[in-house]
């Protein structure tokens, strides 16, 4: 067994080298988590969260910028400049300071997290919030990556890797995870699972793998509209990509939010430390086998199926998230809660579930429409008028921010706090009707209702929130610049 001892003036940089390190651990999955188990279905995770950086874009920014270094491009540089709010940049920071590279720059999103901002700032990121379109076109002069791209043309001594461009992202994967994936399965791989984002895990991994079985099967995971994931996007979105990854994926698979974050906190509490990313391309593995009429066709020579699926990173960047998507009833109560500072207690709403008044969004659709989706869906892309029934009120108690996203037509918008703390200035305007109250993920929706409830109103919570209304995908308004992406 190796010793794993790093010394010397390049300690560091050799220790994230994955030429001069272990293999990355390859881990099955115990049965408590595998439906297909016992039909000889063996499901592995590939830990990327075990490298050094604790994520997977550690590896096409080590292999990014070595190879820049290598052609000479990096001599003069003294600033990195990407187009990331996660783990590529706060990589990039990490390896660019080890090469002499003093500073590094992120374009982040106004839309990113306040944990995650200050995750970039403990690695010494410095941070440039931009204001981005909703459904940005890749070459609208607004967008982050066309802004990075075009300020490091602007200094000589800024240097920009490009993620979403650059070959070497890909490349790292054909280097390393392709290579050890085929080497710790023996050459046994059936299938091949992997989330979406920059496309450059599926395509470097894929391309290794085909090259040496094309009875491999790939299986690309999206995300579902509206259904937050960290890193990964939605099939509309993925059009940005310039990258050739269709070329190498097999077939694709659309996942959503509860499913991405629930799977990752059963993996975690089974003490495999990985995040909501990872929970997502396990979901999108079971989610393709779930759907196969006959598993036999995978089968090895050993009547065995060896399926792979990518673990990302770890969950700590996104503890907040888990809570807000998920609610607190998947977690254990907190004992004498009232002794707490009120700035730590939870901030999730406490509810008590009463099925009675929470609809499903197929009832709540129909409560709401006389016209089928198809039509909705019309009259919506052709900016005519939308009718609702005369008794009826759509309710959405989110942010202001996710209302001008996207929300069911003739919505009033309502912030849950509002309705919490004021809720008598909107009693004329909500009374005499059936409320469809709507959030997320429909969870403060519940606590809304009951106090319309408390104060006479007939109301109803919407299970699911927009999240499953999305994954339904049921008529929604949308900015006119979204609607090109339909």
């Amino acid at each position: 067994m190796k010793k794993s001892v790093f010394s010397g003036e390049n300690s560091v940089l050799d220790y994230l080298n994955p030429d001069k390190n272990e293999y990355i651990p390859l881990v099955e999955i115990p049965k408590v988590l595998n439906p297909f188990y016992d039909d000889k279905v063996r499901i592995y995770t590939k830990l990327m969260n075990t490298l050094p950086l604790t994520n997977v874009k550690s590896l096409p920014a080590f292999n990014m910028l070595l190879s820049s270094k290598e052609k000479g491009e990096l001599d003069k540089v003294n600033t990195l400049i990407e187009n990331s709010s996660g783990n590529t940049v706060l990589s990039l920071a990490v390896i660019g300071k080890l090469l002499g590279i003093d500073h590094t720059k992120a374009i982040v999103s106004n839309e990113v997290s306040r944990g995650k901002l200050n995750l970039l700032r403990i690695f010494g990121v410095e941070v440039i919030v931009n204001k981005e379109p909703i459904c940005p076109d890749p070459k609208d002069k607004t967008s982050g990556i066309y802004k990075s791209k075009i300020l490091a043309s602007k200094h000589e001594d800024w240097f920009n890797p490009g993620q979403y461009t650059n070959e070497n992202n890909p490349k790292a994967h054909e280097k390393w995870t392709g290579p050890q994936i085929w080497d710790q399965t023996e050459g046994e791989i059936s299938i091949f699972c992997a989330g979406l984002g920059t496309t450059g895990t599926i395509q470097g991994t894929s391309k290794f793998l085909k090259s040496k079985s094309n009875s491999i099967t790939t299986i690309g995971v999206s995300r579902i509209p509206n259904n937050p994931v960290p890193g990964v996007r939605t099939k509309n979105l993925l059009k940005e990509i310039p990258f050739v990854w269709k070329k190498y994926v097999d077939h694709l698979v659309e996942i959503g939010t509860k499913e991405s974050f629930k799977l990752s906190l059963d993996l975690c509490r089974l003490g495999l430390v990985v995040g909501p990313s990872s929970g997502f391309a396990f979901a999108g593995l079971l989610s393709f086998l779930k759907k196969q009429k006959n598993l036999d066709k995978f089968r090895n020579k050993n009547g065995e199926i060896i399926a792979v699926f990518i673990s990302c990173d770890s969950p700590m960047p996104y503890v907040d998230e888990y809570f807000e998507y998920l609610g607190e009833s998947e977690f254990s109560k907190i004992e004498n809660e009232h002794l707490l500072p009120k700035n730590i207690k939870s901030e999730i709403p406490a509810f008590s579930t009463n099925s009675k008044y929470e609809v499903s969004v197929k009832k709540a659709y129909n409560m709401i429409f006389k016209s089928k989706p198809s039509i909705v869906w019309s009259q919506i892309l052709s900016d005519k008028l939308v009718e609702i029934n005369k008794d009826i009120k759509i309710l959405d108690v989110r942010k202001k921010d996710d209302f001008s996203h996207y929300h069911i037509p003739g919505s009033l918008n309502i912030e849950y706090k509002e309705i919490e703390d004021n809720i008598l200035k909107y009693i004329d305007i909500l009374k005499n009707n059936k409320i469809i109250v709507v959030c997320n993920y429909g969870i403060s929706s519940q606590s809304a209702s009951k106090v319309l409830r408390d104060h006479n109103i007939e109301s109803y919570s919407v299970s699911g929130g927009m999240s499953e209304w999305s994954r339904k995908n049921l008529p929604r308004w949308k900015p006119n610049v979204c609607k090109l992406y339909q």
